[in-house]
């Protein structure tokens, strides 16, 4: 069983056919491999944050991830962040740990990478889980 909000998110991306028939198993931490074939997804941490609670730490937690969906063309970059919305936008588990409360969308943007020829979306998620 994951231990980390990270393991759970990724377990839920490979667990989605949508997904993975886009991108396989080509779902990255941080940062993406020199050598990563196209279309691809990186994710991090951005932030998170711990409610404050008044007598004992609950182990609640809101974090921000952000995801890129990365592809040789702005069309297979969309089609992946589609996906990518479909599979975490909205999801709930109370099965995992840690148990994910739920992952609301926030913000997407689309970028261009000139000397690399790549195209990126962007997509920014609220994750609230408990520890």
């Amino acid at each position: 069983m994951a231990n980390q909000i990270e393991d759970v998110i990724y377990s839920r991306l490979q667990a989605t056919s949508a997904v993975t028939d886009l991108v396989s198993t080509r779902v990255y931490p941080i940062r993406r491999p020199a050598d990563a074939s196209l279309p691809l997804i990186v994710y991090e941490r951005l932030s998170e944050f711990c409610p404050p609670a008044m007598a004992a730490d609950p182990g609640n937690v809101i974090a921000r991830f952000r995801f890129s969906c990365q592809a040789d063309t702005p069309e297979n970059a969309r089609d992946v962040a589609a996906k990518l919305k479909a599979c975490i936008g909205y999801y709930m588990d109370s099965t995992t740990t840690p148990v994910v409360d739920g992952c609301l969308p926030e913000s997407s943007s689309d970028e261009f990478e000139f000397g690399a020829d790549l195209f990126a979306v962007e997509r920014d998620f609220q994750i609230a889980y408990r520890e």
